[in-house]
């Protein structure tokens, strides 16, 4: 008697079961790797902006700012960060861009599952024609979204310098940004 091509309901009600069995061992490897990669990207993409604004600023010789921004076309007065930002050109020292035209730089809105935000005091940062970010260190913490986990932050010393620092024990911002 000659089989025909195919699997019997067995075969294929066991197949499923390895399948449901491996996909639920390794959806939290997944989800936890996800979170790794927007975390990196997020940090990467803030330390770029503040580096190429400080660049520019050196190299126009004008003072540049970055600041979080909703719309992408002027500053926020708020601590919230992770709609997104802008670097601009800010001649007159303003806070905010002249026009269209003096926005260099747009980072875009990050992750739903991530939020980030600058310690109070400072919402901004201006750099000087000479690089310098002058004012009080500026700290932006990546956090979860519910606020109790800090993945990481950015920070920019008087210097204009920027540095990222994965994973920190403790932030406070993180507590107070739910």
């Amino acid at each position: 008697m000659e089989r025909k091509a195919g699997f019997t309901l067995l075969e294929a009600m066991v197949v499923m079961a390895i399948v449901a069995i491996v996909a639920t061992l390794g959806l939290p490897a997944f989800n936890g790797a996800l979170q790794r990669v927007r975390t990196a990207t997020a940090l990467s993409m803030l330390t770029a902006s503040l580096a190429s604004a400080r660049s520019a600023a050196l190299l126009r010789h004008q003072a540049v700012s970055v600041c979080p921004s909703q719309d992408q076309l002027a500053c926020r007065y708020d601590l919230v960060w992770e709609e997104g930002w802008i670097v601009f050109v800010d001649a007159h020292k303003t806070g905010q861009p002249s026009s269209p035209a003096d926005i260099l730089r747009v980072g875009d809105p990050l992750s739903r599952s991530l939020i980030l935000r600058t310690t109070p005091g400072r919402h901004r940062a201006r750099f000087q024609p000479d690089g310098r970010s002058t004012g009080s260190t500026l700290t932006l913490s990546l956090c979860t979204k519910d606020g109790h986990h800090p993945l990481g932050q950015v920070i920019l010393n008087n210097w204009g310098r920027p540095r990222s620092v994965r994973d920190p024990a403790q932030d406070p911002t993180c507590a107070k940004a739910k």
